[in-house]
């Protein structure tokens, strides 16, 4: 994926939805680990992180410092933490500034499109990161109904977009895949799992994409850490979705934005949070689909079964 630092570098915010222990600060983290120039020692990272302010800074090093002192994850977020960034890319002039970009760290359980805090970020952000646990996705059965409020979130969102006819974008986020063993009896598993969601994305025109997250953690000469490996890739496709200087190398992904509004800002005033609870109450029958797809069994039964899951110790993200 290619990004090109723009004359004047915007600032975006980008939505996380996902109950809670799903894994969206370990997701940050490692995204920020993966691209930072102190992990590559030839210096040769051609896109990094930056942080904006020292706060920023501070947090990350706690669960840097939380993983190398415990050898395991940081415990869930209990307030919403706001992660300031700035994605820089090198070119033979230097460094430049490609865009900023704002993170709202949220717990799970304020992740609630009736909390009025959580509607004011959704109608002040850019794009979303939905966070769905994969392993849960395959070996609970009742994890699909669990996160049916999940998918009836990111459906409301989206009929807004389509709605207003906004530019925005949904990174479908399966963490917690260094449980489980990416082969295609539970591929097509958990896209049959995410059927409901991905066809109402697609019956609005939604722009949307699915990552598959893994960030265990490792020891290296006795300190633990996280390894990140194409943990930042879902946060470079939504900036490369936003900005209007992205350039696309993968098919999938488009070359920016021909409108940068936000949706509070294209709503009008004084319909801004009812417009939001009626958009959960018109797709409301989406949880109902999903429901009966699970509960009847709907989708294709598996030819084989399921094979045998590798537990990594303290992969709990």
């Amino acid at each position: 994926m290619n990004l090109l630092p723009a004359t004047t570098p915007k600032t975006f915010s980008l939505l996380s939805i996902g109950q809670r222990g799903v894994g969206k600060t370990v997701f940050l983290a490692g995204s920020y680990s993966e691209l930072h120039p102190d992990n590559c020692s030839d210096n040769s990272q051609e896109l990094w992180f930056d942080c904006q302010d020292s706060d920023v800074q501070a947090n990350l090093e706690k669960i840097k410092n939380h993983v190398a002192r415990t050898s395991l994850y940081p415990p869930p977020t209990i307030k919403i933490t706001n992660f300031n960034f700035s994605l820089k890319r090198q070119s033979r002039w230097g460094a430049k500034t490609v865009c900023h970009f704002r993170w709202w760290d949220i717990p799970g359980e304020s992740c609630n499109i009736r909390n009025p805090d959580f509607q004011e970020m959704i109608l002040a952000s850019n794009s979303c990161c939905v966070f769905i646990n994969a392993h849960a996705l395959i070996q609970d059965q009742d994890y699909p109904g669990v996160i049916e409020d999940i998918y009836n979130q990111v459906a409301a969102i989206a009929s807004i977009v389509y709605q207003y006819n906004l530019k925005y974008a949904f990174a479908l986020i399966l963490t917690k895949c260094d449980l489980i063993e990416l082969n295609p009896v539970n591929l097509q598993q958990i896209e049959q799992n995410l059927q409901p969601l991905i066809t109402y994305l697609d019956l609005v025109k939604a722009t949307h994409q699915i990552f598959y997250s893994a960030i265990p953690i490792v020891s290296l000469e006795g300190v633990s850490r996280l390894q990140a490996k194409g943990a930042a890739t879902p946060l470079l496709w939504l900036l490369s979705q936003m900005n209007d200087s992205a350039i696309s190398s993968p098919p999938d992904v488009t070359s920016g934005l021909t409108e940068k509004l936000i949706i509070g800002q294209k709503l009008p005033p004084k319909t801004r949070r009812s417009i939001v609870i009626i958009s959960l109450v018109s797709v409301g029958l989406l949880g109902a689909i999903a429901s009966l797809f699970f509960a009847f069994n709907l989708f294709t039964p598996f030819p084989q079964p399921m094979p045998t899951i590798e537990q990594a110790p303290n992969s709990t993200q």
